[in-house]
């Protein structure tokens, strides 16, 4: 199996576990308005508190709660990934219907790596929103934290390999070195963000 072949699957998956989550932290944005004493099923300790999270600012910076930005983001993505799929399996695909071929298609996958740039951005302030300033985590934020970069990995490197950038020699070397590093990439991202919640939140390990 081809490569570009490989990832369509991964971020369907990806996606989907990052539509669930945001889908669970809406409906808790949704039980919490209701009723300010709500206790959540996610609320298991001071350290992990879902109520406390939900109901800070940081929780809701366009006004109203981060998660429906975020159960409309997945859902885009996960319709977007499958349409991907089709189009690797199929040579008249769905794919190829709605999104086009070559100049429009390059554009368009090119604003999804933006948009998915943008998600990483905005999970990175608000890991530390929630590591360094409120110092409680959210179970199903975590979640969404763990599944937004490998979206945005992977979907830049399919773009790559599908051609979509224009590369210098330059970009084009360190482009090569995304592709074939990009397991321990992922793996770096994730022990950069475990090894920071433990050393911030280690007096709670402690006792």
């Amino acid at each position: 199996m081809k490569i570009q072949k490989f990832y369509p699957y991964i971020l369907i998956l990806l996606s989907a576990v990052g539509l669930l989550a945001s889908a669970i932290l809406t409906n808790d944005a949704i039980l919490l308005a209701k009723n300010p004493e709500a206790d959540l099923p996610c609320n298991i300790n001071p350290f992990l508190s879902c109520t406390s999270v939900a109901k800070v600012w940081q929780s809701s910076v366009f006004g109203f709660p981060n998660a429906i930005l975020g159960t409309i983001a997945f859902s885009l993505l996960f319709f977007f990934f499958l349409a991907l799929l089709l189009n690797t399996i199929e040579r008249e695909s769905l794919a190829e219907k709605v999104f086009g071929v070559n100049k429009h298609r390059k554009i368009f996958w090119s604003l999804v790596n933006v948009g998915t740039l943008a998600s990483v951005i905005f999970a990175i302030w608000f890991a530390y929103e929630s590591i360094f300033v409120l110092r409680t985590l959210c179970i199903y934020c975590m979640v969404v934290w763990s599944v937004t970069w490998p979206i945005f990995l992977y979907t830049t490197i399919w773009n790559i390999k599908e051609s979509h950038f224009s590369l210098n020699k330059i970009h084009k070397n360190f482009d090569s070195i995304l592709i074939k590093n990009h397991k321990e990439i992922l793996l770096t991202w994730y022990i950069i963000i475990v090894s920071t919640i433990l050393i911030q939140f280690r007096d709670f390990f402690i006792y």
